[in-house]
């Protein structure tokens, strides 16, 4: 094989595998056993009844799970699978509780498409129940973007009230449970309904996301308005307080600023051994909008909630916890317990995960339980603090005591909180600038690993200065596949060496967005890609001419793949409007063709001007929020030359520069 064709081939399987914080685990799902399914609902008839006879099933406390090999074999149907029998119940029990209702057990039926539901019970819906027979019936969205199961969590929402619910509300409340959703203020202004329309419209009938987006903002209006409770008797009562159309529309497509975290304490007692761990964590001194919730991981459950110091009740959904207090400034203190003992996966591949816990390594990231603002959450202090049953502990920031780091941003800033358990080896390198943590691999093989890696940081801080961390680690773990930078901290389980510039992609999100992130301005948010490939086409050149021209040449191959050479291309500015639908399509357009458009402006400026005015920005912009404006005003000072109307047409247009 040419060096060309193998340079590419080793690169798409490491740069397919980096996002921000994208991991894929290959370990066991959860497997059904082929049970017989009970005859359903009767217009399902004889034919249907054979159907459900070849399914597959599962059982939970409140619930029996049938689904056929379709929804088994589908990577992305197959995760929400695992998300139902992993967090129904504690959802279910927490939806009874908020309608009064006591739980029942029943069955659960799912389809691998609307259609297929139509075809067995005669229903063109995405989700019905039977109350007498006690029965769910749901139609699976197969969309790469959606961790959160919206599809279920609405019927369980209506099983637990005993009533069918106006479908802006069933399908309001199960999208905030997805997360937040990707429509730009102006698609929002140009495609959003009236209220009456929205109230009146048959919502289940079929996935529409935009109006799925505006029940969603609509439910979140009503608690940003009226606060929690609010939300409770609009679930409860089906009636929604008096709306002003244009003060929704505006908060609706309005960015919501930032929101201050003073303090976060995360305390965790973590036993390898079982495979679980309880926890408490503490944000303190958070400015917020009147109310805060939280998205979890189906693997968490949450025990007890506590605002300024009080015990609070709250709403527990599938990824969703809502304190039912209203919130603008103080603390909050959550109590859970995590159980990684049954089924390990419960994403598709480089879908993402929380984490691991397996007998010799935990691996969990607290992204799945922080606070969820209309606003970007910045945090000024982190502090982890673990006891575990055997084992190193590595956290963000510097270790002040055993199993304690501390990371502190005194202008707030915006990330991921890694934690690692396990028996690592550990190595330092650049006079303590670099710290190497390693498991599973030899000596010998953690050394190379990390010489590379301190070659790819030297180049990096030569040309585009230091990253904003005084320290960095590198973790090398064994038995999750992972390629994520959270702060300061870069895990890695593939070989770096082979993978060299998939690695260096990793390594340049120190600068990327490790010391300077685009979050909140969508239309700049390539930038957290196109600068990591950008980096790596600049060491590539550095390594020789021949790696740097087979890198190039592969970001425009994969481009021209991705997007039908130019057909389905889109303006780097509305590049993350397909991060969430066709992740591949994306890389291509924010990362290669990103990485080719600062090439070229590269080019314009001069390499010098462009690298001076990138360590300018960097060091200007240490842990903010970054702002391309301000890039392109630097890199006219320093070339001398006139850069912002052709940033501009490169940024809005399509097609490579």
């Amino acid at each position: 094989m040419e060096r060309k064709t193998l340079l590419g081939l080793l690169l798409i399987i490491a740069l397919l595998t980096s996002t921000l914080g994208c991991i894929s685990t290959s370990q066991q799902t959860a497997t059904g056993t082929k049970t017989p399914a009970p005859t359903t609902t009767e217009n399902a008839g004889s034919a249907g009844s054979q159907v459900y006879r070849n399914w597959y099933h599962n059982s939970t406390r409140y619930f029996e799970v049938y689904y056929p090999k379709e929804v088994r074999d589908d990577p992305i149907l197959q995760s929400k699978l695992n998300i139902l029998i992993l967090g129904a119940d504690s959802a279910y029990e927490s939806y009874s509780k908020l309608f009064g209702t006591r739980p029942q057990k029943a069955r659960i039926y799912l389809y691998p498409s609307e259609k297929a539901l139509e075809n067995i019970t005669g229903k063109n819906v995405l989700w019905f129940v039977d109350y007498k027979k006690k029965e769910i019936h749901v139609a699976l969205i197969n969309e790469t973007g959606v961790y959160s199961i919206l599809d279920v969590d609405s019927a369980l929402l209506e099983y637990a009230a005993g009533r069918k619910l106006p479908d802006f509300i069933a399908v309001g409340f199960g999208v905030m449970d997805a997360g937040r959703t990707h429509l730009s203020p102006q698609e929002k202004k140009e495609k959003y309904v009236s209220m009456d329309e929205l109230k009146s419209l048959n919502l289940r009938g079929g996935y529409n996301t935009t109006l799925f987006a505006e029940a969603k903002d609509l439910m979140e209006y009503i608690a940003d308005e009226y606060g929690p409770l609010a939300l409770v008797e609009v679930l409860k009562t089906g009636r929604i307080p008096k709306i002003d159309w244009m003060d929704f529309m505006k908060s609706a497509t309005t960015p919501g600023g930032t929101a201050e975290i003073g303090v976060t304490t995360i305390a965790m007692n973590i036993s390898l051994e079982r495979r679980k761990f309880d926890a408490v964590v503490d944000y303190s001194n958070i400015t917020s909008q009147p109310y805060v919730f939280f998205q979890r991981t189906p693997r968490l459950n949450v025990e007890d909630i506590n605002v300024d110091n009080r015990r609070v009740g709250f709403i527990q959904g599938l990824s969703l916890v809502i304190p039912l207090k209203d919130f603008k400034n103080g603390s909050v203190e959550i109590k859970y317990t995590g159980d990684y003992s049954t089924m390990e996966k419960i994403a598709p591949q480089r879908s993402h995960v929380e984490g691991r816990v397996t007998e010799d390594m935990a691996f969990l990231r607290m992204e799945f339980l922080r606070p969820m603002l209309k606003s970007l959450e910045l945090f000024h202090i982190i502090e982890v603090r673990v006891k575990a049953d055997r084992g190193t502990v590595i956290g963000p920031g510097e270790e002040i005591a055993p199993g304690v780091w501390r990371i502190t941003f005194p202008h707030g800033f915006n990330g991921v909180i890694p934690v690692f358990v396990g028996d690592f080896k550990k190595m330092e390198l650049m006079n303590g600038r670099l710290t190497v943590y390693y498991m599973g691999i030899g000596d010998e093989t953690a050394k190379r690993y990390a010489n590379l890696t301190e070659e790819i940081l030297s180049f990096g801080i030569e040309h585009f200065g230091k990253p904003g961390y005084r320290r960095v680690k590198v973790v090398y773990p064994r038995g999750i596949n992972i390629s994520s930078e959270m702060f300061d901290v870069l895990a890695y389980s593939y070989n770096p060496i082979r993978y060299k510039y998939g690695y260096s992609y990793e390594v340049a999100h120190w600068w990327v967005p490790g010391t300077v992130i685009f979050t909140s301005n969508v239309s700049q948010y390539w930038f957290n890609f196109a600068f990591p490939a950008y980096f790596s086409l600049k060491y590539a050149e550095n390594v020789s001419e021949e790696d740097y021209i087979a890198l190039r040449n592969y970001y425009i191959s994969i481009y021209g793949k991705e997007t039908d050479y130019g057909i389905r291309d889109l303006p780097l500015t509305e590049a993350w409007k397909v991060r969430c639908t066709d992740i591949n399509r994306y890389y291509a357009i924010a990362a290669y063709r990103g990485a080719l458009v600062l090439e070229k402006l590269e080019d314009v400026t001069g390499k010098e001007a462009f690298y001076k005015s990138l360590r300018e920005f960097f060091e200007e912009y240490r842990f903010r929020e970054g702002d391309l404006n301000k890039f392109v005003a630097i890199l006219e000072k320093n070339s001398g030359k006139p850069v912002k109307d052709r940033f501009q047409n490169l940024t809005t247009s399509t097609g490579l520069p």
